[in-house]
């Protein structure tokens, strides 16, 4: 028994030390659990064609062009898009930036944000 509170007691501290490591301004990469999509594949699923996703009727648009449009409910955005490896980074109009990843899991295509959210593409068409 007291080995197995031993054990635990490492394991809590083991997490606690990895979680106040040293504080920086640059993001933490956080992977997703399942492969993406990369090169043709990526490619294939969102160039010249509009996704619309499972949350708040959101559809983003990625034009052959290069060019990104977003719309929701609430919010329409846009800005210019580009894809190296697995990863689509769109630039807004407005200054912002977010990297996203694209997953399959059996038949469904997901969006995985930079936090690790995970978004499922309820529907691809053209842009």
């Amino acid at each position: 028994m007291q080995r197995v509170a031993v054990v635990l007691f490492a394991i809590l501290l083991a997490g606690c030390q990895s979680a106040t490591g040293a504080l920086t301004d640059e993001k933490a990469e956080t992977r997703p659990s399942v492969p993406t999509l990369s090169g043709g594949e990526l490619q294939d699923l969102i160039v010249g064609k509009s996704l619309r996703y499972s949350h708040y009727g959101a559809v983003s648009t990625f034009f052959a062009d290069r060019r990104y449009a977003y719309r929701d409910y609430e919010v329409r955005d846009g800005g210019t898009y580009s894809i190296t490896g697995d990863t689509v980074c769109i630039m807004f109009e407005d200054g912002g930036r977010r990297c996203d990843r694209y997953a399959r899991i059996g038949s469904d295509y997901y969006r995985i944000e930079e936090g690790g959210r995970q978004t499922k593409v309820d529907g691809v068409g053209p842009a």
